[in-house]
Formats: structure tokens, C-alpha cells, sequence
């Protein structure tokens, strides 16, 4: 795969609601250990695809502290490159994608790149990519986009939809809400590195303001027919903090799920932290949950995902709950349907309880 450069494209992923508002969305914590990056990331590893850009918008200290070891998504860190792509000036209002790939063109001209993906990191699932570039390239047509076929498209409101005629091609793209089946994209564009460069410069020149999505429907009105590849497997794109709790309660709670992945090969990468394995005291009970490593729990756990280092006391209960790092639930307290982002502690209200519908958010650094 070394004629593909891959971009992970930051711009577009919907906000978790508080969770992002002091990160993005790929930096955020999914499932106690990884952040939603690394599982696009390593798809594009396990692909060998090594020659990465991260397409950052804003808040780049976030995603650069958790990525910082670049080495450990690529599978030859002598040949492969990871980088990230900043739009350049400090007019916020044409920070686009668009704007950003013409701030960082020089990739666009280099001869030996024939295809460039394009990802979005709220969308999760496994899948080997090097089959969807194989397929584009048999099509015989210039861009392809990745599509799965779901029985309800009320659960994916952001995400487009695509009508895919009788060719195999996309006719067009529309948002509904509707609970019937449809076909939706995957996040996954395959273009051709020069068709690439012909549609940023016209679709720039129509409107500074329109992003990689207005290019897509562009092309696909106007410019080439687009290829429909499809996917078969788990995949969820997290729309909202709703969408977080849900979904991250549902892979916990389906172990074949959860195994397919996280647990079997491929493998998710990861940045490491070195810390020591989870301590469960005498007075501990843990069932049905993920615990990351230095946790230290004394109390009960259930159907919940612990983040390093968090503490739960002798005598406190933590029930579908999602705890980031560093959080310490204190002796005598009951947390229910809870997501708790970092460094928070729980000590004077003995019974936090949200429901599965509303879960209760608490900000990093609170004290309850």
C-alpha cells in the first residue's frame, strides 16, 4: 500500500456533548485503555498503509499528547510517516478541511502517492482497508466510498445516506431519521490523488467555507461516478454523548463484540503508560466490566469501564458507570449510570444515580 497516503480527517466528527469540550473527539477515551484514534489508526496500520496525515482542527495539544509515540502506529517507522495537517493563518471562520489540505498541499504533488483515504475516527469498527483500495481499483473508476447497510437509520441522524444505483455507484447522499433500513458511508473515501487536487481547487474557488463532504457531493453531481464499497460487519458512528454511553455499554455487554473488537487480532495500538496491573483488595467485586491498569479497587464494580488508575473504595459501588482516570469513588458511595470524566472525586453525596437513557455527566475535576 505504499502508492496510498491516508488522512484522518479531525474536522468533521461530531462533539460528545461536555466529553469534547476540552478535547476532540479522536482523542477522547473509548473502552478504559484507547482513545477513538487508535482504532482508525491501526486499521490503517494492519492495512500497511504507513504514510498517515492527521487532519487536526483545533486543540491539537490533546491528540499529539495521547498519539506522541508515532512509532507505534506504523508498522516500519523507517519507511512510514505519521504528520499532522494545521490549517495555516488565524482567520477561524476558513478553518475547513478543505483549507487545511491546501495549507499542506506539498503531499498533493508527490508522484509516488496514487490514491489518498480519507477517515473519520467517530466512526468505529474493525476492517482491512487494503481490501477496500483493491476493490477501488478494479472498479475502474476514480472514487470510492465505503457504505454498510444498517436495519435502522434512526440511530445515525449525522451520518449521510447513500442511494447506490444499479452500476454500484452513488447516485447521491441525503440525511434522514427515519427507522427503516439504509445504506450509510463509513467515514472511508478513496480518490485518486490527482482528481483529488482538481476538486479542491474547484470546490475552494465555489465557497472557502465548503468542507470534504460538500466535495464528495460535488463529485458526485457533477464530476465522476463514485464507487460503492461495501461493508459488512459491527460498525457505530458516536453522533453525541448519548451515542457514547449506548454504544460503549453495548460492546461491554456483548462479549463476542467486545472480543472481535478489542481483543482479537488484529490489534488495537495504543499509546503505553508503564503502570502497575490493577490492584483488587479482599473486599472487591468486579463482574462484567474493564478495568485499566493501575486502578485500585476495593469495592464493587459492575458493567462498567474503569480508566487507569482510579480508586474505588472499601464499601463504594460503581454500577454502568464510565470513569475516566484518576477519579476516586470514596467509601459509602453508589454510582449508577454515571460518566465521569477525569480527576473527579466522589465523597459527600452517597447516591449518584442517572438513568440509562439520561446517564449523569460529571466534568473533569469535580468534587461530588
Amino acid at each position: 500500500m505504499n502508492k496510498t497516503y491516508a488522512l484522518v480527517n479531525c474536522f468533521e466528527a461530531p462533539g460528545l456533548g461536555e466529553l469534547t469540550d476540552d478535547r476532540p473527539l479522536a482523542s477522547t477515551t473509548f473502552l478504559a485503555r484507547y482513545a477513538f484514534i487508535d482504532i482508525t489508526l491501526s486499521n490503517l496500520s494492519n492495512s500497511g498503509i504507513d504514510n498517515i496525515a492527521i487532519m487536526v482542527k483545533d486543540r491539537l495539544n490533546s491528540i499529539s499528547k495521547h498519539v506522541k509515540n508515532q512509532n507505534t502506529y506504523l508498522t516500519n517507522p523507517r519507511t512510514g510517516s505519521l504528520s499532522y495537517f494545521l490549517k495555516n493563518g488565524n482567520n477561524h471562520v476558513f478553518n475547513t478541511d478543505i483549507q487545511c489540505l491546501r495549507s499542506n498541499d506539498p503531499f498533493l504533488f508527490e508522484d509516488k502517492y496514487q490514491y489518498i483515504m480519507i477517515c473519520d475516527p467517530s466512526y468505529i469498527f474493525k476492517a482491512d482497508y487494503s481490501a477496500f483500495i483493491d476493490e477501488h481499483m478494479k472498479s475502474g473508476r476514480r472514487m470510492s466510498a465505503v457504505y454498510t447497510h444498517i436495519p435502522d437509520g434512526s440511530d445515525f441522524k449525522m451520518t449521510k445516506k447513500f442511494v447506490i444505483n444499479s452500476l454500484g455507484d452513488v447516485q447521491k447522499t441525503y440525511f434522514s431519521d427515519e427507522n427503516k433500513p439504509c445504506d450509510i458511508g463509513t467515514g472511508i473515501i478513496i480518490v485518486e490523488r490527482e482528481l483529488l487536487k482538481e476538486l479542491i481547487e474547484t470546490v475552494s474557488n465555489i465557497s472557502k467555507l465548503n468542507t470534504i463532504t460538500d466535495l464528495f457531493d460535488y463529485a458526485i453531481k457533477y464530476v465522476c461516478q463514485v464507487h460503492a464499497i461495501r461493508f459488512d460487519g459491527f460498525m457505530r458512528r458516536f453522533e453525541s454523548f448519548e451515542d457514547y454511553y449506548k454504544y460503549s455499554m453495548e460492546i461491554l455487554n456483548d462479549q463476542n463484540l467486545l472480543k472481535e473488537l478489542v481483543f482479537n487480532d488484529p490489534p488495537i495500538y495504543t499509546t503505553t503508560h508503564n503502570s502497575r496491573p490493577v490492584l483488587y483488595g479482599k473486599s472487591a467485586k468486579v463482574t462484567n466490566s474493564i478495568i485499566a491498569n493501575g486502578s485500585t479497587i476495593n469495592g464493587k464494580v459492575k458493567n462498567s469501564i474503569i480508566s487507569r488508575d482510579v480508586v474505588i473504595e472499601e464499601g463504594a459501588s460503581v454500577e454502568n458507570s464510565i470513569i475516566f482516570t484518576h477519579t476516586i469513588v470514596k467509601k459509602g458511595v453508589h454510582l449508577k449510570n454515571v460518566v465521569s470524566d477525569k480527576r473527579v472525586v466522589f465523597q459527600a453525596r452517597k447516591e449518584v444515580q442517572g438513568t440509562e437513557d439520561e446517564p449523569l455527566f460529571f466534568p473533569r475535576g469535580a468534587k461530588i
